[in-house]
């Protein structure tokens, strides 16, 4: 039951740094002489000689302490690893991430390495405390239920660490927006210099789904690999530039096809008079392009919207295939009932059956 309660007073440490503490924190000069520290997405590093009088958790980076270091409380690493070469006199415990301790290495608590987590001790390495790998499940009795005396901490005084991390994310989130936005606007003046191909790329879509997902796998395969053999010549590599270049245009043009067709399809649900392409292509391009994006970025559903690209690329690009970028119209091995004769083919015939 030690190992158990070593892991609900860390987890409980965790969550009061968290409640204590919500700030960001950001990348420090050096450790403080006294309180508790939390780090956001960066690795930390307690030099030789440095002293931190508080408790150190850190999510989303790698602990390092040096020899000749220590903390004078428990370290708490989330999603990262430690190296341990000096000392820790409370707890240390790791959560998706290794922990290495080294022949100088002491820990006056207890070492937890769980979830996806692997332990490397040196030989000199001390541990006073118990050793747990894995998640510990608990033999849960009522009768002999452990009693925990957790001290609520003051307010302790925080290193601001995280913000570069945080400020990285909004701009990789602004230029994703960008893109789609770009991706939209190149679909609208495509459909508005070429609305009758895009028409047919579209058309070829909904009418021949088979042979344009198949032709499409197909050729992005074999483009694919041509492009890497040429890649690998020295004098080819000029080919396989423009190889590459041609394919990403074609995959393009098949997608602004898919997003003309959708577009069409929503303002005609929507009751609008007229048409235009240039609307049509923007309008299906970005809802189709963010759909497609959102799904491929969320984390249950992140297969689904990679599989959902893959195959609504697929169709576009044999679509352009098929109609040679929209040029011609394809026509599908289907057998084709005879139209009705015209009234002047059925005189015509007549005649000739007379004479």
């Amino acid at each position: 039951m030690s190992n158990w309660r070593s892991v609900i007073c860390s987890l409980l440490l965790a969550a009061g740094l968290l409640l204590f503490g919500s700030a960001p924190a950001l990348a420090n000069d050096g450790p403080p002489d006294d309180g508790d520290v939390t780090v956001w997405g960066e690795d930390y590093t307690l030099e030789e000689g440095e002293r931190l009088e508080g408790n150190l958790v850190v999510f989303g980076g790698d602990v390092a302490l040096e020899a000749g270091s220590r903390v004078e409380g428990s370290v708490v690493v989330w999603d990262g690893s430690a190296d341990v070469k000096g000392n820790v006199e409370g707890d240390l415990v790791v959560s998706n991430g290794d922990i290495h301790l080294g022949d100088d290495a002491w820990v006056g608590g207890d070492v937890v390495c769980s979830w996806n987590c692997d332990l490397d001790r040196e030989e000199g390495a001390r541990v006073d405390g118990g050793v747990v790998e894995g998640v510990p499940m608990p033999n849960f009795r009522f009768e002999d239920r452990p009693r925990f005396s957790i001290p609520l901490p003051s307010p302790p005084a925080f290193q601001i660490s995280g913000v570069r991390h945080v400020m990285s994310w909004a701009l990789d989130v602004i230029r994703g927006v960008v893109a789609i936005l770009v991706v939209a606007t190149v679909a609208g003046l495509v459909a508005l210099i070429w609305p009758q191909q895009m028409t047919r790329v579209g058309r070829t879509v909904v009418e021949a789904p088979g042979p344009s997902l198949g032709i499409g796998l197909l050729t992005a395969v074999v483009a694919a690999a041509l492009i890497a053999v040429l890649a690998l010549t020295i004098c080819l590599s000029p080919i396989a530039a423009l190889a590459a270049l041609a394919l990403g245009a074609a995959g393009l043009f098949g997608w602004i096809g898919i997003g003309v067709l959708v577009g069409e399809r929503l303002l005609q649900a929507l009751d609008a008079r007229e048409i235009a392409p240039l609307w049509a292509a923007g309008l299906g391009t970005l809802l189709v392009t963010l759909v497609s994006a959102g799904l491929s970025v969320a984390l249950c559903l992140a297969p689904l919207g990679w599989v959902l690209i893959l195959s609504l690329g697929c169709l576009g690009l044999g679509a352009v295939v098929l109609t040679r970028f929209g040029t011609m119209a394809y026509e599908s091995a289907r057998p084709v009932s005879p139209s009705p004769l015209l009234p002047e083919e059925e005189i015509e015939s007549s005649e000739t059956e007379d004479a």
